[in-house]
C-alpha cells in the first residue's frame, strides 16, 4: 500500500549512541516535508522517562515500555550505546521478546554498533549475518554476536532477514537510509 503510512519504533536505552539515534529521527522527519516520499513516523520508547544519550542528548520518550504494541510497528529501531553510561538495559529480555514479536510479525529490526547484540541474545541470528563495533577494548563483540549464532562480517552495513546491523555511528545514515 503506497499510502500507509510507516510506523518505527525507536527504542533508546540509557547511554545510547546520540548520533546513531537522531540519524533517525532526521532521516524520517524529512518525509514529512517531501511530498514524493511514503510518510514514516517515529516512536520513541524507553524504560525510563527521561533517557540520556552518552553525550548529551536528552529526550522524553513518547512511550514507555508497557504502552508499546508491537503489532503497531513495521520496524524496530535499537541504536548502540555504552555499557559505562546505562546500554546494558538493551539486554533486558523484555526487548529479546519486543525484536521477536515485530520480526514474527513481518518487520524490520534496525540496528547500529552494539544494538546488535541484544538482538543475537534475542535468538534471531542463528546462521544469519550480521557486523557489529569491532573495536571495543572492554568488550568482545565480535565474540557475542558469535556466541548469539550469527555469522559475523566484517563490513560497514550488513542485511540479513530483515535484520540491518553495522559497524558504527559512521555508517548510522546507511542503516537509516535502508
Amino acid at each position: 500500500m503506497p499510502d500507509e503510512k510507516v510506523e518505527i519504533l525507536l527504542f533508546l536505552a540509557q547511554g545510547f549512541e546520540d548520533l546513531e539515534a537522531v540519524s533517525i529521527l532526521d532521516v524520517f522527519g524529512w518525509t514529512h516535508y517531501r511530498e514524493h516520499l511514503r510518510k514514516v513516523s517515529v516512536t520513541t520508547a524507553g524504560f525510563h522517562q527521561v533517557v540520556k544519550g552518552r553525550f548529551g542528548l536528552t529526550i522524553n520518550p513518547d512511550l514507555s515500555y508497557s504502552e508499546i504494541n508491537p503489532k503497531d510497528y513495521h520496524a524496530l529501531v535499537l541504536p548502540g550505546g555504552f555499557h559505562s553510561h546505562g546500554f546494558d538495559e538493551a539486554y533486558d529480555q523484555r526487548i529479546h521478546r519486543l525484536a521477536r514479536e515485530i520480526h514474527e510479525n513481518g518487520g524490520f529490526i534496525a540496528t547500529m554498533c552494539v544494538g546488535i547484540l541484544p538482538i543475537a541474545d534475542a535468538g534471531l541470528l542463528q546462521g544469519k549475518e550480521a557486523t557489529t563495533y569491532p573495536h571495543s577494548r572492554c568488550h568482545d563483540n565480535i565474540g557475542r554476536l558469535k556466541a548469539g549464532g550469527a555469522k559475523a562480517i566484517d563490513g560497514h552495513v550488513v542485511i540479513d532477514n530483515r535484520i540491518i546491523s553495522c559497524d558504527g555511528p559512521g555508517s548510522s545514515l546507511k542503516v537509516a537510509f535502508l
